[in-house]
């Protein structure tokens, strides 16, 4: 598979209820935070949590190992979030989705999932594929682009990225802000283990800058920013900026930590990237959370926390599973990060 996969309990801050295959279109981009391409992903609502998941389609022709694996680890995916029926989506042409569709058929079969509703879709049209030959073959014309899911979404002011590859840009660097606060670090002592009495203080800046973007604060300062930088160097203070992300505020830590992934140096770029990756992750955000993952694994493959994110999410742990241990820093390691 091109991309890794995106399974996540969705969480959005509207509520989507769709009674129609044009309703089950427009949804998959709001969840998703993109316009899906080649891809193949399930919807689901009636089990513990409403839930989707999406990857990449192997493509035909890709070896039939391939298109069970991706079947199974839908099917699995669902199978962890108490789902019974769900929902499936196909982005591409016939050729390519039909042997994912096939193998992702027999696998809900096996595992007693009902689908309730699969669609092949394209620009233009969408094909039922549970639907009567003529339907499957000529397809049926929609338009979404006044979906009243999408509009909605654009009067609460949410950006659907044309595709991840789009979604993708959005973490890219900001030079010349980059410049501006490695300026700044190189100003700053190398980081160093802080005394009990400095640790004290650093806790509660952290938590300032934090909580002032959160509460509706303005976009934080290059030299906020950069002392921010310096301070999640320290595990203990990542780990306090990590406690702070709520399921309730998760999107606004999300806005915040995309923000100083952008601007910050390479060098100091894991610790940033980690908290974007579980802020993401908190707010139902599957794509963006792997995202910030590539980018923190990018400069630094080992990450203890970022692997152990990315297990989250290969296994559609739900966010929710962590609402008793916010403050549990799971794998805690002493000193700085290598």
């Amino acid at each position: 598979m091109n991309s890794t996969p995106t399974s996540t309990p969705t969480s959005t801050p509207m509520t989507l209820r769709a009674r129609c295959a044009d309703d089950l279109i427009a949804a998959a981009p709001l969840v998703l935070g993109f316009h899906p391409t080649h891809s193949v992903m399930i919807m689901t609502s009636d089990g513990d949590r409403p839930f989707h998941a999406r990857t990449d389609l192997p493509g035909a022709p890709a070896p039939v190992e391939d298109q069970r694996a991706v079947a199974a680890m839908l099917v699995d995916a669902a199978r962890r979030n108490g789902v019974r029926s769900l929902a499936v989506l196909l982005y591409g042409g016939e050729r390519a989705t039909r042997p994912t569709w096939q193998a992702l058929r027999r696998a809900c079969r096996q595992s007693r999932l009902q689908i309730v509703a699969a669609l092949r879709v394209d620009d233009r049209r969408y094909f039922p594929l549970l639907g009567d030959r003529a339907a499957r073959e000529i397809g049926i014309a929609y338009d979404i682009s006044a979906h009243p899911f999408l509009a909605e979404a654009m009067f609460r002011g949410m950006v659907i990225q044309p595709d991840r590859a789009s979604l993708a840009t959005t973490l890219a660097p900001d030079a010349v802000a980059q410049a501006a606060v490695q300026a700044m670090l190189d100003d700053r002592p190398v980081p160093r283990m802080a005394t009990p009495g400095e640790r004290s203080d650093q806790v509660a800046w952290l938590s300032g800058f934090v909580s002032t973007f959160v509460s509706g604060g303005q976009r934080p300062s290059d030299e906020d920013v950069a002392r921010a930088l310096w301070l999640v160097q320290d595990v203990r203070l990542r780990d306090h900026a990590w406690a702070l992300v709520l399921r309730d505020n998760a999107s606004r830590h999300q806005e915040l930590w995309l923000d100083v992934v952008r601007r910050s140096p390479d060098r100091y770029l894991p610790a940033p990237a980690v908290l974007l990756a579980w802020a993401a992750y908190r707010a139902g955000n599957g794509a963006m959370a792997w995202l910030a993952i590539d980018r923190c694994q990018t400069v630094d493959p080992d990450h203890r926390l970022a692997d152990l994110l990315a297990r989250c999410l290969d296994g559609a742990l739900p966010p929710d599973a962590f609402d008793d241990h916010a403050d549990d820093h799971l794998e805690r390691e002493e000193g700085l990060p290598a």
